[in-house]
């Protein structure tokens, strides 16, 4: 049985939307080496083990160095080479790293392309292996790397799981080979189809299935909660359909909660401890490991380093740790 802890978190170098995460990204887009790496032992410190970085390029251009021609120009950043810091550090302290392999435009692609239905540039497709290749390149080799992200939030309809096959098996897998694919697509409770999935899963060609639990989705602890009991009824139901056809299973816990800014954009704030606690209770023991949506700028530990986070950031970082002392 899986602990009821938070064994992995996403963040992001920088997030593909300022809004959501007005709180941090900003911030941390001038930080220097120091910080990038101060943010990654935090992580360590509170227990967590594995981290997805989110995006490892943005709007085509990537977050780390040596592929200006085959990738794109590094964008300009605080620190020049922060993805090698994050990397570096995860290296150091014994922590696994999956890299984001950029899908659709507004996560790390050359344009944005609407809700991502059919027909795809065929461009994009090779931009994407691109920066696939390059990451394996730059990274394979390391004690830390656990594998790719695909970034993009599906929700099994069915042209995006066509999208996944074709992705995955006419580019990145040809590409890359049998590097672990990790996939983190909405909650298994909205599966418009569940007897399919197995199928489904079979032809997207992933090797980690995450759903997001969509705790954060409701600012109503009580509702919050109904949603996450939905996707723990996804997780029942899927099992043992996704164990059948070789996919491991986590959960993504949303630590996060919303208010909104002037203009009616969500922005994401720390999530109430006593429903995030719930969350773990209920969906860990289904699951081989609990990630969330996230550590960075939610519920980090404020630090000169680190001086990131809505109001209530540090007060959810205490209560997680008391939870994990309490735990022994």
């Amino acid at each position: 049985m899986t602990e009821p802890i938070l064994q992995g978190s996403f963040f992001d170098l920088q997030h593909v939307n300022p809004w959501d995460a007005a709180y941090w990204t900003d911030e941390c887009r001038f930080w220097g080496e120091a910080s990038w790496r101060a943010l990654v032992a935090d992580m360590h410190g509170i227990g967590i083990r594995t981290i997805i970085c989110t995006t490892t390029a943005l709007w085509g251009r990537p977050l780390f160095t040596g592929y200006n021609e085959k990738v794109g120009i590094p964008l300009k950043m605080g620190c020049e080479d922060p993805l090698t810091a994050c990397v570096d550090e995860a290296d150091r302290l014994g922590m696994e790293v999956f890299l984001g392999a950029g899908l659709r435009g507004r996560v790390s692609q050359v344009r944005d392309y609407a809700d991502m239905k059919p027909p795809w540039p065929e461009d994009w497709f090779r931009w994407n292996t691109a920066l696939a290749e390059a990451l394996i390149d730059k990274y394979g080799d390391r004690a830390c790397f656990a594998g790719l992200y695909i970034p993009y939030e599906m929700d099994f309809e069915a042209y995006q799981v066509e999208l996944y096959e074709k992705l995955m098996k006419q580019w990145l897998r040809p590409a890359v080979g049998n590097v672990p694919f990790l996939a983190s697509p909405g909650s298994l409770g909205n599966h418009p189809d569940p007897d399919r999935l197995g199928g489904q899963l079979e032809r997207m060609d992933i090797d980690i299935l995450a759903c997001q639990d969509y705790g954060g989705r409701s600012n109503d602890v009580a509702e919050a909660l109904e949603l996450v009991k939905q996707n723990l009824a996804g997780l029942e139901r899927a099992k043992r359909v996704v164990e059948q056809v070789g996919v491991r299973l986590w959960t993504n816990c949303e630590v996060f909660s919303r208010k909104w800014g002037p203009d009616g954009r969500p922005i994401c704030i720390p999530g109430p401890f006593e429903r995030i606690r719930e969350q773990l209770r209920l969906q860990a023991p289904l699951v081989e490991k609990v990630i969330c949506y996230q550590y960075q700028g939610i519920m980090n530990r404020r630090t000169e380093r680190v001086p990131i986070g809505a109001p209530g950031t540090q007060a959810l970082y205490d209560a997680y740790a008391v939870y994990l002392r309490e735990r022994g």
